[in-house]
């Protein structure tokens, strides 16, 4: 479900209806059935097929999320603040990762049915997060309630946002324009071929160190909550780092973009060499490439392939993202099944096979992104651009507008 809800619908209801209440649906209909997965607990009889559903509509609540989260900056984070705010933003899955890992394995193992307290607090959570999320946000700076008007116009003249509305209609998005655009294909490329191993090795962490270091599932379980905390940091500090860089004038926007792109590309494919030499002998070896996989790959949270929609397609971030991410993230799953078919037994010969597939990936994306990735909005997905009628947009040509501080 994660999988397809994202295809183009978070970007396109986050455009149409708000951000706010899109987050609003999504975390409280989550919510609702995580609440529900912790009541069957208490069953005389486990409803498999229940549990199925429920899961699925976790996914399908949480898949319009990212989306919506891309569309919300590109009207609220002006292209000079937007690597800091968006890192920030972005935390929060991190952190939130970390520490239910930590907890959830600590929970297990000191109580009975521990995992239906960690469903319980997650509930609990999404509930509370719910209330405060409708109490103090808006769609856009217009509607804020308590934003001076200062910090209003400011944020409105830098990213063109008016507060209203748009309705947007299949035909009224620029396909021809986006599919020619050099650099949104070029992020395009970059996104799936990261997300192709990224989600790979997010679901099969756990065999590589218990099954091909050999090392305790609760050691296991603690190095990668410390590694997910870890990509918290260094999302965090490149979208930071970014920003000052770019006002202090000494990278430009773009080139600040393919420097961190470039860590979170081609770093994970270094690991893959690491870990090609990694078996129960190189114990230590294996947890440091570990933990410097989980890192690099905050970078592209904080600076790189995620928040570069809304710099280059800010009309139309939300709904591009989403089929990126779709195709992403269909790229992953694809990269699980590939990983099936090949790895029978867990030796570290069928491992390598796929440690050189990921990391050939890796390197593709990294390099597509180098040659013709860019941080500068395309004329046609401006938010002025995207008020006029389908034909007018055709009419605009794949010329630049060039942000401040941005170097030609």
């Amino acid at each position: 479900s994660l999988i397809f809800s994202p295809l183009p619908l978070g970007g396109w209801l986050a455009t149409v209806l708000g951000a706010k209440w899109v987050y609003a649906t999504s975390l409280g209909t989550s919510s609702l059935a995580t609440v529900a997965l912790t009541i069957m607990y208490t069953m005389p009889n486990t409803h498999v097929i229940l549990i199925f559903i429920l899961r699925f509509i976790i996914g399908l609540a949480h898949g319009v999320l990212f989306p919506a989260t891309v569309a919300l900056w590109s009207l609220w984070a002006v292209p000079q603040e937007r690597s800091t705010l968006a890192s920030i933003g972005f935390c929060g899955t991190h952190l939130g990762t970390s520490v239910t890992m930590l907890t959830g394995g600590l929970l297990c193992r000191y109580l009975n049915s521990g995992w239906m307290y960690l469903f319980s607090m997650s509930a609990f959570l999404g509930f509370t997060w719910l209330v405060l999320w409708i109490w103090l946000t808006a769609d856009a700076p217009n509607h804020h309630k308590t934003i001076s008007a200062h910090e209003r116009d400011y944020i409105c003249s830098l990213t063109g946002s008016t507060g209203k509305k748009r309705a947007m209609s299949l035909a009224s998005i620029p396909w021809k324009n986006i599919i020619t655009s050099k650099p949104l294909m070029a992020l395009m490329v970059t996104h799936i071929a990261n997300l192709f191993g990224l989600f790979f090795f997010l679901t099969n962490f756990g065999k590589i160190l218990t099954q091909l270091l050999r090392l305790p599932a609760q050691l296991t379980g603690y190095i990668l909550a410390f590694g997910f905390f870890l990509t918290l940091i260094s999302s965090l500090t490149s979208g930071i780092a970014t920003d000052h860089l770019v006002r202090a004038n000494t990278l430009s926007l773009t080139s600040a973009r393919k420097l961190f792109n470039s860590l979170t590309s081609f770093l994970p494919a270094l690991c893959m060499l690491s870990f090609y030499f990694c078996d129960h002998t190189q114990k230590l070896l294996g947890t440091i490439t570990t933990l410097v996989f989980l890192a690099s790959s905050g970078l592209g949270y904080g600076s790189g392939y995620i928040v570069n929609f809304a710099d280059i397609v800010p009309a139309y971030s939300g709904v591009i993202f989403g089929i990126a991410n779709t195709f992403a993230s269909l790229a992953g799953f694809i990269g699980n099944i590939i990983a099936g078919k090949i790895v029978k037994q867990p030796v570290l010969a069928q491992w390598r096979i796929l440690y050189i597939i990921f990391g050939s990936v890796y390197v593709i994306g990294g390099i597509v992104y180098l040659l013709f990735g860019s941080a500068i909005p395309r004329k046609w997905a401006k938010m002025q651009a995207a008020s006029t009628t389908a034909k007018q947009e055709e009419a605009f040509s794949e010329e630049e507008t060039v942000p401040m501080n941005e170097k030609i």
